[in-house]
């Protein structure tokens, strides 16, 4: 296919250098070639920074950042920052993606005339070394939402997996994020900003088609450690979601659904903890209570 607009492909890196290879390996393989790939080093202390300079000698389209370590929405925001492209995408360092991640993402957007386009994934389980594969009735089916169908959408995706709610698996046209950046120092940042996102879209296209790796099971991840702050920032993000979302008018139904079942399993973890006596504990309760009313 002849490709003439740029995308910008972020990938943020701290202690990776175990999965960093089979991640770069699929990104410069891409068969849509008109990529600018943004490493951003997050101050990693392993092996990473080897491993992106040789892939930095390798591909001109590489460009290499180091930085002092922020954390993944300080790393994220540098790839935004540095970004030319017309269009970015995110892929996180210990995930990989399909030869065709980029052009299949493109050609749908542009189909579309969509400002974001969504594919779905695949997962990998590192503890069990084992692959799950999404069947669905058509692998290939490609939805259209527009206005605000998006926003009710993004809410009923959530309680089947996590396609609409995470950075990862989308490309989007650079403009959505002239004035939005991820939040620097909180955990679960996606929910912070990906609705903010989806309300600047006009029109966003969903196929189920399989194009993305997500590697799950690794112990050292943050989101495999339920803590305080992680739980504090959920809600947080949450309630400022019920808060924008019920302003501008949207049907709250399943958004309160989706709360309340990451409240519940946020309680249950804090009590596998033995953090009940905790004020995020009974902060959890009192927000369960009300969503419940």
């Amino acid at each position: 296919m002849e490709n003439k607009e740029v995308v910008s492909i972020v990938i943020p890196i701290y202690n990776v250098e175990a999965y960093l290879k089979q991640c770069l390996e699929t990104i410069v393989n891409q068969t849509y070639t008109n990529l600018e790939i943004i490493l951003v080093n997050d101050g990693s202390p392993d092996n990473s920074e080897e491993i992106c300079k040789e892939f930095f000698k390798r591909d001109q389209r590489i460009r290499y950042v180091r930085q002092v370590n922020g954390g993944l929405s300080a790393a994220r925001n540098t790839g935004i920052d540095l970004a030319t492209g017309d269009y970015i995408t995110f892929v996180d360092p210990d995930d990989w993606v399909t030869e065709d991640y980029v052009e299949t993402l493109y050609t749908q957007l542009k189909k579309y005339e969509a400002d974001v386009s969504i594919a779905n994934y695949n997962l990998f389980n590192e503890s069990t070394s084992k692959f799950l594969i999404k069947v669905t009735e058509n692998d290939y089916s490609e939805t259209l939402y527009e206005g605000r169908d998006i926003i009710d959408q993004d809410a009923i995706q959530e309680t089947r997996d996590m396609a609409w709610a995470c950075a990862m698996m989308k490309l989007y046209k650079i403009s959505l994020f002239e004035d939005l950046r991820f939040p620097v120092g909180k955990n679960v940042e996606d929910n912070f900003l990906m609705y903010k996102l989806l309300l600047k879209a006009n029109r966003v296209v969903h196929t189920e088609k399989c194009i993305y790796w997500y590697r799950v099971g690794r112990k050292d991840t943050l989101s495999q450690v339920w803590t305080e702050k992680r739980v504090l920032d959920e809600m947080e993000a949450k309630n400022e979601k019920l808060a924008l979302l019920g302003m501008l008018g949207y049907d709250l139904t399943w958004h309160r659904y989706i709360y309340k079942t990451r409240l519940k399993r946020a309680i249950e973890k804090m009590e596998e903890a033995n953090l009940q006596d905790t004020e995020t504990y009974k902060t959890a309760q009192v927000n369960l209570r009300f969503l419940e009313q």
